[in-house]
């Protein structure tokens, strides 16, 4: 029982530093007047691709649609291994519109085919900034204003931005949609809290030089997964006073949700697998204890009459969280649904967590072992 509590109160602990990180994170829009000064800052936008035919032309509109200098910027679509009609798809929509944009294979070498086909992209950048996005993502227009206006601060090497999910019907997209809000006020809170631990890689900015300087993704591109968190860990060790978060509604990427519990699940074991691989000691930490806190949150049904009013504790701080990232990303329509996810939330992120560190998983219809 004590050991519950523990588990418990550690936990709400946690979540109530990522809410007052969340808080006194400054916040920031691209006014007119912030985009009348004159942007310089060259961009090359990377992005893999595996079997996206039915997405890449969302985001080519949304680079097409984009709101900054066509010579400040050019993207690379690097092709891993395609065997649908993504490269049609994507040679029809060159034909009929203007950007700076090429299409390159990737080379495998490592035992993460992302990180391979990010490589290939950053080695043929022309500009200094690489800026990553998924395949299945759309991007505001004053995106590359909002990085511009980062990338400007000195000192500054890596960006982050916001992600969140295309709003869907049906339970499994409210599942998600909170699930994913939880993942980004968290991630928003360590940024706040000076230990940046959590990035998206369909949203992320950083300097090539140093990320050469770096070693890129050598040493971790034995794992899947991880191009982002890793990159980000490197990042952070070698200055975190050059590591930023871009929060700002002018940065806010959508990206697809998963169509089957199946998909889903595939996912968050990929996501999942790469804790073991953690260096960060904050990052580690977090991760147990949100492992533990879970574990005890779903013990403590069996003694809810003793130590039930932690667990509404624990369903209030996690709220605060998902609130405040659902109003930032103007997203509160999936909060009425808030009681009957997070009673299904614990046994889902305990189930993903054990399994990813001894199962298997499929993504892009290739099979990875931890």
């Amino acid at each position: 029982m004590i050991l519950l509590e523990a588990c418990l109160i550690l936990y709400v602990i946690l979540i109530a530093f990522f809410c007052y990180g969340f808080l006194i994170l400054p916040t920031y829009t691209i006014s007119d007047h912030n985009i009348d000064n004159k942007p310089f800052t060259g961009f090359t936008i990377v992005t893999p691709f595996r079997n996206e035919a039915e997405n890449l032309e969302r985001l080519l509109n949304s680079l097409s649609a984009l709101d900054y200098p066509k010579s400040l910027y050019e993207i690379l679509l690097v092709n891993d291994d395609s065997s649908d009609q993504s490269l049609q798809v994507i040679q029809k929509f060159i034909e009929c519109h203007s950007l700076n944009l090429k299409v390159v294979d990737s080379v495998r070498f490592s035992g993460s085919p992302k990180k391979d086909a990010l490589t290939k992209g950053i080695s043929l950048s022309v500009f200094d900034w690489i800026v990553t996005t998924d395949a299945d993502c759309s991007v505001p227009k004053n995106w590359l204003h909002a990085i511009d206006f980062k990338a400007k601060q000195p000192l500054i090497k890596f960006i982050a931005g916001p992600v969140t999910l295309f709003p869907q019907q049906g339970f499994l997209n409210v599942f998600q949609q909170l699930d994913f809000l939880s993942l980004q006020g968290a991630t928003i809170g360590s940024f706040g809290l000076n230990k940046p631990f959590m990035c998206n890689g369909a949203n992320l900015a950083f300097s090539k030089h140093e990320f050469l300087k770096l070693n890129g993704y050598q040493n971790t591109n034995h794992i899947a997964s991880g191009d982002d968190l890793f990159l980000l860990q490197k990042f952070a060790d070698s200055s975190v006073d050059s590591v930023v978060y871009m929060n700002s509604k002018d940065a806010l990427v959508y990206s697809n949700a998963q169509t089957t519990f199946s998909q889903l699940s595939q996912q968050r074991k990929r996501w999942a697998s790469k804790a073991s691989a953690y260096t960060s000691v904050f990052a580690i930490g977090t991760s147990l204890l949100v492992l533990t806190g879970n574990i005890a949150g779903i013990a403590s049904l069996f003694f809810f009459k003793d130590i039930g009013y932690l667990v509404l504790i624990k369903l209030f701080i996690d709220f605060c969280l998902i609130y405040l990232t659902a109003t930032l990303f103007r997203q509160t329509k999936s909060l009425k649904y808030y009681l009957v996810v997070l009673f299904l939330h614990p046994f889902f992120t305990v189930y993903i967590a054990v399994w990813s560190q001894f199962g298997k998983f499929e993504w892009k219809g290739r099979s990875f072992k931890k």
